[in-house]
């Protein structure tokens, strides 16, 4: 008998070229889902999507973006992993 978890959870961390990296945090439950996709390149942040509760005067809550130069973060539709790695593939280049 296997028996599964309420809740999962993902942390990952990759190096990608040209020295971007991004850190990947999804925790998925019954009921909610949460996650973080944070890009950045040396110590500078690129792009941070996620869909913690904390800006609730966003139109588009929780779900956002923040972006560099930019006091609060922007409107975002939710975003899963696959979407985030279809923009890499626009930043980064075809991978071959």
């Amino acid at each position: 008998m296997v028996i599964e978890p309420k809740t999962q959870s993902l942390r990952a961390k990759a190096r990608l070229k040209k020295g971007y990296v991004l850190y990947v945090n999804e925790g998925v439950g019954e009921t909610y889902r949460r996650y973080s996709y944070h890009l950045q390149r040396d110590d500078e942040m690129i792009k941070r999507w996620d869909n913690a509760p904390h800006w609730k005067a966003i139109k588009t809550f929780p779900f956002h973006m923040h972006l560099p130069g930019h006091e609060k973060p922007v409107e975002c539709t939710e975003v899963f992993v696959h979407d985030v790695l279809l923009e890499l593939r626009g930043l980064l280049g075809e991978v071959k």
